[in-house]
């Protein structure tokens, strides 16, 4: 692990000392992928799956959750110029890029054959079997916290396990339709807020220094 991750440090400082011109990024960040996953299959696949696996478990998910669901945000909120521009082939490949910045596109196409909006929100946001999804991210976030803490499925002891199970049983018995009729920018905008706020009740609950009680004199 850590001799991964080292030549991952050494080649990214590498590449920021050469000033890598813009037409050779894609390949550095193709090695930057490729640096990652190697550094998390090598985890998976060395390290005892003890409370120091799940802290790493717990930390990934959590931040992917979050990518995943800004990767979406920002080209159904943003990226998308005029309504005249929805179902026509700039769409698509809008659309398509959306998939492959969440390596997302093989796994969609498989599913699902050709780009329709519902169909790829359903995909990235409330998918059980597709490990970048968000629900299948915050519920595999949340059985690695229980896993910490020892506390039962189902129950919760800590504040950020009652967040992270609200958030999962909302995501879990959503439908697209909910999510895209409610305003998909809001519910994603109000999604990324609570997951900010578990990571908090995470650090407030497990590291958070606390002073003393002060007793009178």
């Amino acid at each position: 692990m850590w001799l991964a991750l080292n030549r991952f440090n050494m080649m990214v400082g590498t590449a920021a000392a050469s000033r890598i011109p813009i037409i050779d990024r894609g390949g550095f960040f193709g090695e930057v992928k490729l640096a990652s996953q190697t550094f998390a299959g090598i985890t998976n696949s060395t390290m005892t799956h003890g409370e120091a696996w799940h802290w790493c478990r717990l930390g990934r998910q959590l931040e992917r959750a979050d990518k995943t669901s800004r990767i979406l945000d920002v080209k159904y909120f943003m990226l998308l110029r005029s309504v005249e521009d929805v179902g026509t082939a700039f769409d698509d490949l809008q659309w398509a890029a959306v998939l492959r910045s969440a390596s997302a596109f093989e796994m969609y196409r498989k599913r699902y054959g050709r780009i329709a909006v519902p169909k790829l929100v359903q995909f990235l946001m409330l998918d059980r079997e597709f490990p970048r999804a968000v629900l299948y991210c915050l519920l595999v976030a949340r059985d690695a916290l229980h896993a910490i803490s020892g506390t039962p499925l189902g129950t919760f002891r800590h504040p950020p396990e009652k967040l992270l199970g609200q958030v999962c049983s909302e995501l879990a018995y959503a439908t697209v339709d909910e999510l895209i009729g409610s305003g998909l920018h809001e519910f994603i905008d109000d999604l990324q807020q609570r997951i900010n706020r578990v990571g908090d009740g995470v650090y407030d609950t497990f590291f958070a220094l606390r002073a003393p009680e002060q007793f009178p004199e």
